[in-house]
């Protein structure tokens, strides 16, 4: 895939969770900001037909204390087959099993395919010092960005447990809810989150990371959208991949996290008093259906991406919200799976990056 046009350019388990709350008024007067809208995918026509695509070449609680780890915080909720955080259950709707430990090592994958093998944008100083990393999933992240940056003390935090044991000696992993009240003792150089969309409510989380950054330093949110489009008439209305991203999105908005936010980022970084904000628009199509090597690869990745996570991104949503069996949701699943197969459907989600820095 094309880079997308810009608007500038295993430590031991984790032991504690931490909780502060600050917020800054938003200036007035802000520039509206419009994100790019990015590179319109060319569909290769020849895939449709052809499993084979020869573009890919030869070479494939707001208690202000410190806990320490509890039991209750290790043991995890099993539901429809799955596993799910137990510390505070519910906040987020996917589950963290090992199915689901696989699919986020691969999803950070396929963003640094999309980035050109980078682990942000955000233009952050030389030699930072102290890192935060969001909701760190298994922590591959923050392990990289570790081993990039020795001179820097990077911090992850989750819900869950479920980061390796062994990572570099200037990394540590705590279990905390990055929607409450933050008490870390530093600010921060950089602050970065990815795929929070759908367990934390964005306003505060941007007004939160404002107030825990150095003067001078970076916020990122790296995020997928709802829902998922084309930009020709090759999706029918009422397929199954435009209803359940129309039934994901409407789950979303119930649960009070709408995955549709991620335009207004931007935004509400302005709005919050970030400077030097900045966005950028890719595409993650659906499968192989994209002419081109690097949009082929980015197809198939997330295709297997969408699959692998489809039951999990799913299950929750539906059964505790929509209100829907799983047996019902397996059955729709079926469809959706054929859908996302489909090269004659020439579907995408988009994924906005979008940092801003704290004015010094």
């Amino acid at each position: 895939m094309a880079s997308p046009k810009s608007t500038s350019e295993d430590t031991a388990l984790p032991t504690t969770a931490t909780e502060t709350l600050a917020q800054d008024p938003a200036p007035s007067g802000a520039p509206t900001h419009v994100p790019d809208q990015g590179n319109q995918l060319e569909a290769d026509v020849e895939s449709v037909s052809d499993d084979h695509d020869s573009s890919f070449g030869s070479d494939d609680d707001s208690q202000s204390i410190t806990t320490s780890l509890s039991s209750s915080i290790a043991r995890y909720r099993i539901e429809n087959g799955r596993s799910y955080h137990q510390y505070k259950d519910g906040q987020y709707a996917y589950p963290n099993d090992e199915l689901e430990k696989d699919r986020l090592d691969l999803q950070h994958h396929l963003f640094k395919l999309m980035m050109d093998e980078k682990l942000y944008l955000a233009p952050i100083k030389p030699n930072p010092q102290n890192i935060l990393d969001l909701g760190t999933g298994t922590g591959l992240w923050a392990i990289e960005f570790a081993d990039e940056n020795p001179s820097a003390q990077v911090t992850g935090t989750d819900l869950s447990p479920i980061q390796p044991t062994f990572v570099p000696p200037n990394l540590q992993f705590m279990i905390d809810d990055a929607g409450e009240n933050w008490v870390f003792p530093q600010k921060f150089d950089f602050i970065h989150a990815r795929q929070l969309h759908c367990a934390v409510e964005e306003k505060r989380l941007i007004e939160q990371a404002l107030q825990n950054l150095e003067p001078g330093g970076y916020f990122e949110m790296q995020e997928l959208a709802f829902p998922g489009t084309c930009d020709d008439s090759t999706n029918p209305p009422d397929n199954a991949f435009t209803k359940w991203n129309a039934l994901m999105l409407e789950a979303s908005i119930k649960m009070d996290k709408p995955l549709n936010n991620p335009p207004k980022y931007a935004e509400w970084m302005r709005d919050a008093g970030f400077t030097d904000v900045h966005s950028s628009l890719y595409k993650w199509p659906s499968n192989t259906w994209p002419k081109g090597k690097k949009e082929k690869t980015l197809g198939l990745w997330n295709m297997v991406n969408t699959l692998d996570g489809l039951e999990g991104f799913t299950m929750a949503m539906f059964t505790r919200v929509l209100g829907w069996t799983p047996e019902e949701v397996q059955l729709f699943l079926v469809e959706v799976r054929r859908d996302c197969k489909d090269k004659r459907l020439h579907n995408y989600w988009p994924v906005y990056i979008t940092y801003g820095q704290r004015p010094a």
